[in-house]
């Protein structure tokens, strides 16, 4: 009796650990930050617009929840090519963040935070996500 007993409380402790988002999966979540620059052509008095794919050393902030008030969990800084990835995840739902500069119309400096929400639904899963496209007005 005493051994069944045993038994059916170690089942009940395996099977009862569900773990939620975080690490120690074998999910990844890979993307790649761009930057467009604003301002003004002398030439013709219009607005123009500059892309820039290359944005290194930029970071790029994950929460382990689908709640942007949370703080952060690991951060990634962006390659030579604006490139990131968060690895060894286990399925759940993630937030992803990276700050964009912008400028106001007095000239002063500010950052604001751009968020993605991410869901893996399964292992073994590497989840691409739309590309950041930050803005900095000139």
């Amino acid at each position: 009796m005493k051994k069944g007993l045993l038994i059916f409380m170690i089942l009940i402790g395996f099977f009862s650990c569900e773990k939620g988002p975080g690490e120690g999966g074998t999910s990844v979540i890979e993307g790649q930050v761009y930057k467009i620059f604003t301002f003004q052509n002398p030439n013709t008095g219009l607005l123009d617009t500059s892309y820039y794919q290359l944005d290194s050393g930029k970071d790029v902030f994950i929460i382990y929840s689908n709640d942007p008030q949370d703080i952060y969990d690991d951060k990634f800084e962006t390659d030579y090519n604006g490139r990131y990835r968060f690895e060894y995840l286990r399925k759940g739902d993630y937030i992803i963040y990276t700050y964009a500069d912008s400028t106001d119309v007095d000239m002063i400096n500010y950052d604001y935070p751009v968020f993605k929400q991410v869901t893996i639904e399964s292992n073994n899963t590497i989840r691409s996500v739309d590309d950041f496209v930050i803005e900095r007005n000139q």
